[in-house]
């Protein structure tokens, strides 16, 4: 038995070790296919495979070629499946990717909680026995990662839904620049604002993906922090209302980095909270989400998620002042952003305020909308400003602690490089 072969198996058999814990995280799996890729990549003896035998799991509303890509929702429960790979999908795949389960995620990836009522809802391998969720929309990759039943997750993330998943569930996420990855055969739910991720147990792992798919040599990050200039905003993260616990720990982190080099300045900046409420104020997602939405929602609204369905709908309503004032509000912001950034590499913030709610917090609509707003506050501006993002854990992420760092546009690259200096420095913080 070759390498991939027994890595596969040996992932076969962690599933049934952690079954209680990955319970509602996966739709489908497809073990003779991982297995047949394995196979075929432990035959070959030539050729360049820079992701031999690294194993995959796929959110529901990525096309792999045979499966449906239905978002998790049960409208599209019928469709046909791909007849082919999304681009994303076939990149790592020629470079020896093995795909091993299609990920459970919110239905239409509209919401950053992580329930889903057609699928049933992933719980955070962080909180055993707490039954709280995952964070979403990307909650099933999460739990993958997580659990090490995968070394890696396609996500996609339109307000940070695949770094607020990867807060939730301890591990580690990048969001690119926008238009970095393909968005060829995703179901979107904002087009302006969607792009696909990777979520892993590190940073370098996101590197080595992203490197693959854009076709760059991987950097050197042998200078660490030094001299590396941040930017903490902390009128914005007061603005947010961290919890104390995860404040102490975020500042434990900018006490660590200072002292192995980092230059890290401090604003105010609160009016990056303005970024989210321009976005909320003209109704973004929602009308950009219902375009694609309309013909299946008159047809099938019965199948919806009754959490979805309306806030989707309700973008038919929104007049096109509304959506084309926030568009250029969102301009001017990201000028605003761009120029208090100044040299810095990345805004450093915690990646969520607090802890994932439990699944019963979530029972009252009111509640369930207010826990939505607040997780998403501090990841999804990256998005709103289309910059690149990433996370990781604070030391052992007791309590969801996560830090992030926030780029400019396009500079991707750099954000990357020093994610994986940051991530170097958190292998030597205690617990």
């Amino acid at each position: 038995m070759g390498n991939a072969t027994a890595s596969v198996r040996a992932r076969l058999e962690r599933r049934e070790q952690k079954a209680d814990a990955l319970a509602n995280a996966v739709l489908e799996w497809w073990d003779a296919n991982a297995l047949a890729q394995a196979s075929a990549l432990d035959e070959q003896s030539v050729g360049e495979r820079p992701l031999r035998g690294l194993i995959m799991s796929v959110k529901a509303n990525v096309d792999v070629a045979g499966a449906r890509t239905t978002a998790a929702s049960r409208s599209l429960l019928d469709s046909e499946p791909a007849a082919a790979d999304a681009p994303l999908v076939a990149q790592l795949r020629a470079a020896g990717a093995i795909f091993l389960a299609q990920t459970n995620m919110v239905e239409f990836a509209y919401g950053a909680l992580g329930p889903n009522p057609h699928f049933g809802t992933p719980f955070s391998p962080l909180f055993p026995g707490e039954r709280r969720v995952t964070g979403g929309s990307s909650s099933g990759a999460a739990v993958t990662v997580a659990l090490g039943i995968v070394d890696a997750a396609i996500g996609t993330d339109t307000s940070g839904s695949v770094r607020i998943p990867a807060a939730c569930c301890n591990v580690a996420a990048f969001k690119p620049t926008q238009g970095r990855y393909s968005d060829e055969g995703i179901i979107p739910l904002t087009p302006s604002l969607d792009t696909a991720g990777f979520l892993a147990p590190d940073i370098a792992t996101c590197e080595q993906l992203d490197a693959v798919v854009t076709g760059r040599d991987r950097t050197d990050v042998s200078s660490g922090l030094a001299g590396l200039r941040f930017v903490v905003p902390r009128g914005f993260i007061e603005a947010v209302g961290c919890d104390s616990q995860i404040v102490d720990r975020f500042d434990e982190v900018l006490r660590l980095l200072r002292q192995r080099g980092a230059v890290i300045d401090e604003a105010d900046m609160a009016y990056l909270t303005e970024i989210g409420d321009a976005a909320r104020a003209g109704s973004i997602v929602s009308v950009e989400a219902h375009v694609w939405h309309s013909t299946l929602l008159a047809e099938k609204s019965d199948r919806y998620d009754p959490r979805v369905a309306p806030r989707i709908a309700a973008g038919a309503s929104v007049p096109a002042v509304t959506y084309v004032r926030a568009r250029r509000r969102l301009d001017a912001l990201a000028r605003r952003y761009s120029v208090d950034l100044g040299d810095a590499v990345a805004l450093l913030t915690p990646t969520i305020p607090g802890p994932p709610p439990r699944i019963d917090e979530l029972d009252d609509e009111a509640r369930y909308l207010a826990l939505n707003l607040r997780i998403l506050r501090l990841t999804e501006i990256a998005n709103r400003i289309n910059v690149p993002s990433l996370c990781m854990p604070i030391g052992d992420g007791a309590g969801a602690a996560s830090i992030m760092l926030t780029g400019r546009n396009g500079d991707d690259v750099r954000l990357l490089q020093a994610g994986r200096a940051v991530e170097d420095v958190m292998k030597r913080l205690d617990p």
